[in-house]
């Protein structure tokens, strides 16, 4: 009796600790594998906390069904689209289910026999071993001995200078991570840049197509191209020969005629009137007038003239001291058209030849009596011969420029 009892006793105890009275709801795992060490009895997990166990393994030729045992007090906080991975403890520890909450719970929640998926299985040592022996098998002793040991040559003796790189590298890393807020929005930029690519890639493609068909033109045309470049090159050389030797008298020329395109610019609206001016007069009939509308002949009216008195310097030298416009800038009047020559802009007058007559205020002779300047032409060069210079004509009084008896 004593007997029975005791067995009795330690059924009931092992049935109690293997929980083989209480119920569980059913729940069908799915894997890829279940790994080396994962047996029936594998605790089942939700955030750490056990909630069941695993049951029975069934291994198939391409996935692995765990039959899971979920607590009844624990499944109402399992959403229906929970996930799962096997995972272990420890490298060489057991395996276990461990559930995992997706970002987006169900609000239905796990119920007896559906299907979980799980995800991955952890590495485990073998693995990464027979990954290993494969790599190794495929390696060259020898070479990996050379290797190495040119690896061990080249760091041999640098430790210093290998620690101050990893010192610097460390610093740059620091600065880096300083500027990282500036970086991101240099990468959030990019995008932006991409996309406008993007958005341009047709016709970048189109440029590019085009510039392919310009290059098979190049290509087909290589030779004349060729000679064209020569021709460039020898027309360069020739350019270089006939100024590098000028230059400098190029620079004078250029600094000499500084003043002349100021003065010219200075004139430049009433050249820019006369120009214009006399072109639209002649196409408004004085080609005719003048006789040159065929465009082979033209009317002069020429007469001969009494003689002016010679040039003395410094009595005739030129006073050039009119002004025109707004200003006293160069005033064009009515030009370019010259039909509307009304009314024309006031022009200050100071111009003449110096001390001398500006106009002959009474016909005569001009002086002197006598100029022969032909001395000039001969093959040694002698002054003109001049005799009696005298005095300008004099003219009535109170003529302009006249002289007073």
């Amino acid at each position: 009796m004593l007997v029975g009892t005791i067995v009795a006793v330690t059924l009931l105890s092992g049935a109690s600790f293997t929980r083989s009275f209480r119920s569980y709801v059913p729940v069908t795992l799915v894997s890829d594998r279940a790994g080396l060490v994962m047996e029936s009895g594998g605790k089942v997990k939700l955030r750490g906390v056990q909630v069941g166990r695993v049951k029975a393994i069934d291994a198939g030729h391409d996935a692995v069904s765990l039959e899971l045992e979920i607590d009844p007090d624990q499944i109402r906080h399992i959403p229906a689209n929970a996930e799962a991975r096997i995972a272990a403890t420890t490298t060489f520890g057991a395996k276990f289910v461990d559930l995992i909450v997706p970002a987006n719970p169900s609000t239905a929640r796990l119920s007896a026999g559906d299907v979980v998926r799980s995800h991955n299985v952890t590495a485990e040592v073998n693995t990464v071993f027979e990954n290993l022996v494969g790599v190794v098998r495929r390696v060259d002793p020898a070479k990996l001995n050379a290797v190495l040991s040119a690896v061990a040559d080249g760091v041999r003796g640098r430790g210093e200078a290998m620690g101050r790189s990893v010192t610097d590298a460390g610093e740059v890393l620091a600065a880096l991570n300083v500027r990282s807020a500036v970086m991101q929005r240099n990468w959030q930029a990019l995008k932006g840049f991409s996309d406008t690519y993007g958005e341009a890639s047709s016709d970048i493609l189109e440029m590019l197509a085009a510039v392919s068909v310009t290059s098979r033109t190049m290509v087909s045309h290589a030779a004349a191209l060729d000679a064209l470049l020569l021709n460039l090159i020898g027309l360069a050389r020739s350019g270089t020969a006939l100024l590098e030797p000028n230059k400098d008298t190029l620079v004078r020329a250029v600094n000499g005629l500084e003043p002349t395109t100021n003065l010219v610019a200075t004139y430049n609206p009433s050249l820019t009137c006369l120009l214009v001016g006399g072109k639209t007069l002649l196409d408004s009939g004085y080609y005719d007038i003048t006789g040159g509308f065929n465009g082979k002949s033209i009317i002069v009216d020429a007469a001969v003239l009494l003689g002016d008195d010679p040039y003395r310097y410094p009595d005739n030298l030129p006073i050039v001291r009119a002004k025109g416009g707004p200003g006293g800038k160069p005033g064009c009047g009515s030009l370019p058209d010259v039909a509307e020559n009304f009314p024309v802009r006031a022009l200050v007058t100071n111009t003449g030849f110096g001390a001398g007559l500006d106009h002959r205020p009474n016909p005569g002779i001009g002086f002197p009596g006598w100029a022969n300047y032909f001395p000039v032409t001969r093959p040694v060069p002698e002054p003109p011969s001049i005799r009696h210079p005298g005095g300008p004509a004099p003219g009535p009084a109170g003529m302009p420029g006249g002289e007073h008896p």
